[in-house]
């Protein structure tokens, strides 16, 4: 019973009990590190969560990924934002057309005065069709520039 209530206490401690409006509907940018390509981020499902559409290149070739992301904010700051998130991604595969399942989670933090967001992500992906193969040391910085429409 115990653990029960301080795994509740610990809940209650990080995550806030009311949740305000992402600060933002619509970003779009660049990524820079392992994978390295376009990123945009919408908020379209709820306040918290949306999708992530990526389209990177790494050593293995190219790939368009869509993820569905929920964001917290852990610290009760407006400006900083941990999120994680899943979907799917395809494309090639050392040259060989590919589709598989890509995890993500990382932090955020959103400028007040200029219209810039910028994040650091780990985004592991495993490969399923024709070959299989997982790739985990997928770590990369965002910088996007945010828009309302």
């Amino acid at each position: 019973m115990k653990t029960r209530r301080f795994i509740l206490l610990v809940a209650f401690l990080l995550f806030p009990l009311h949740l305000r409006a992402q600060p933002y509907e619509h970003a779009a940018g660049i990524r820079a590190g392992y994978s390295s390509g376009l990123t945009y981020k919408g908020f379209f499902l709820h306040r918290m969560s949306g999708v992530e559409l990526d389209v990177t290149y790494n050593q293995h070739g190219l790939n368009i990924s869509g993820l569905y992301v929920i964001h917290a904010e852990p610290f009760r700051k407006s400006r900083w934002q941990i999120y994680f998130g899943g979907g799917g991604f395809g494309g090639l595969w050392d040259d060989e057309p590919s589709l598989g399942l890509v995890a993500m989670g990382g932090i955020e933090y959103i400028l007040r005065d200029l219209p810039l967001n910028f994040g650091f992500d780990w985004k592991p992906m495993l490969n399923i069709y024709k070959t299989f193969h997982y790739d985990l040391l997928d770590f990369g910085l965002t910088i996007r520039y945010r828009f309302n429409l």
